[in-house]
């Protein structure tokens, strides 16, 4: 059981790493001032100089990072040593950032009209976080391992 549940959180470091990888190049680029080359969508310009790219001085890309840290080192806190309290924070980081990628792709679907590949590649990997969560939640509840009594 133990080597399932590490695999889980395998997959989620997994995951987080490419997000992390993404949105540190996303921010790299804005420091640069440069544009990544937009060849399955057209608008990552649009999306990445738009008023929703930064909040205040720093580029939404950056919080981007940071949450996909967050996620990486709570994965590795699990694996090498599993506390409740860290699948907790783990729910719930994850649950906020899928919130704020919904957001995001909102705001370009409807209001920018416009789409950046590598935003939504972002926006894949929260979604793809969040059902794994979800399913490992589910599957807590369903063993009766998450302190609460099942029928």
């Amino acid at each position: 059981m133990k080597l399932i549940k590490n695999n889980l959180f395998i997959i989620l470091l997994a995951l987080s790493f490419l997000g992390f990888l993404d949105s540190v190049y996303l921010t790299i680029l804005h420091y640069k001032n440069a544009f990544p080359p937009c060849s399955v969508t057209s608008g990552c310009e649009k999306v990445l100089t738009s008023a929703y790219s930064t909040l205040g001085p720093m580029p939404l890309a950056l919080f981007g990072s940071i949450f996909y840290l967050v996620v990486i080192v709570l994965c590795l806190f699990l694996i090498t040593n599993y506390k409740k309290i860290y699948l907790n924070i783990l729910y719930l980081v994850v649950f906020v950032g899928f919130i704020v990628s919904v957001m995001l792709f909102l705001i370009q679907a409807f209001i920018l009209r416009s789409f950046c590949q590598y935003c939504i590649f972002s926006e894949i990997i929260a979604t793809a976080l969040l059902i794994f969560v979800v399913l490992k939640f589910w599957g807590d509840l369903s063993l009766g391992k998450t302190g609460k009594k099942t029928k």
